[in-house]
């Protein structure tokens, strides 16, 4: 596969991560019973996607962050910053 390759998206709502987030958004909804969730949803449901994008890609360059940078299209201090945040040890990736 070439670096280009696209993540395919289809406007199915079960389709690929957009369709399990937008599952998982109905469901936490729903959860709530009528009531509105805590503020701070936005970063929460950032968060949890970001982490694991950044942890696999940096199994995949074996740590490399420059790489890994690279192929998530951020700068590498911005990734730096974001491994601090997320409290991402390299090491263990």
């Amino acid at each position: 596969m070439s670096q280009q390759t696209q993540i395919k998206s289809t406007h199915s709502p079960k389709a690929g991560l957009s369709g399990a987030v937008e599952s998982f958004l109905k469901n936490y909804f729903t959860a709530h019973e009528g009531d509105l969730p805590t503020t701070g949803l936005y970063d929460r449901v950032i968060q949890e996607v970001e982490r694991p994008l950044i942890q696999a890609t940096l199994k995949a360059v074996m740590g490399n962050q420059k790489k890994a940078a690279e192929i998530l299209g951020i700068n590498r201090n911005t990734l730096r910053k974001k491994l601090t945040q997320l409290k991402i040890n390299v090491r263990d990736n």
